[in-house]
């Protein structure tokens, strides 16, 4: 079966033992896509005008300057910033300032890395679905995987009538896989606070540190990092 996105990475963080498939998957894409707009696609047209069209978020941005190419990616920042003042009019009345802002601010909200990663984590979405209900080893490989964070157990929820005749099984088996990692979290938060009571005998264990960490990331996506 051909599905709309490679699944050998699929296999492989599933297969390893991180805390969110999902996430290490957005950070492979991620890593790619820094590399790719300090890289070839500095040069490339279709490239350089997606750049002009959306730019690059505070976050990206940031990710490509550390990205070791300065030249390419002032060439790309500058055809981008030439292209904003093109959309600032002189204006002289004082209520069509808001409108205005109101278009700068949809504007200077896009970035053409997270749409490309968005489109991506999409389709990653729709395939483990389709792996799902076609591939007889994944079910198991999901089914002992550690859950999800839980912006991408709802893009994952989002896509499941997309699995076809197997999709009720396969939501069984999510929401299964995410309760029992979320009761997880949940015991160890109540190991590490219970440190805290004064009549603990654990608090210089080091055991359950990393819980608030967990939690947090488990929320949100892997957005705290030691």
């Amino acid at each position: 079966m051909q599905y709309h996105i490679q699944t050998a990475p699929i296999w492989d963080v599933f297969k390893s033992p991180c805390k969110c498939p999902m996430c290490e998957l957005k950070n492979k894409v991620n890593a790619r896509l820094i590399r790719q707009y300090t890289d070839e696609a500095v040069m490339i047209p279709e490239f350089r005008e997606k750049v002009n069209k959306y730019g690059f978020c505070p976050e990206h941005s940031a990710m490509l300057f550390d990205g070791g190419n300065k030249l390419g990616v002032s060439l790309q920042m500058q055809t981008r910033t030439e292209a904003l003042n093109e959309k600032i009019p002189y204006i002289d009345k004082m209520k069509k300032a808001g409108v205005l802002a109101k278009e700068l601010k949809s504007e200077m909200s896009k970035c053409v890395i997270c749409q490309t990663l968005d489109d991506n984590m999409t389709r990653y979405a729709y395939t483990i679905g389709q792996m799902f209900v076609n591939e007889p080893e994944f079910p198991a490989l999901l089914e002992k995987c550690n859950g999800f964070c839980m912006p991408h157990f709802i893009m994952l929820l989002e896509n499941a009538h997309k699995a076809g005749k197997g999709g009720d099984e396969y939501v069984r088996n999510l929401i299964f896989v995410q309760k029992r990692s979320l009761e997880k979290t949940c015991q160890q938060l109540e190991k590490f606070t219970g440190k805290f009571d004064y009549r603990s005998s654990q608090k210089s264990s080091s055991d359950g540190n990393d819980a608030l960490e967990n939690a947090i990331n488990k929320m949100h996506g892997q957005i705290v990092k030691n």
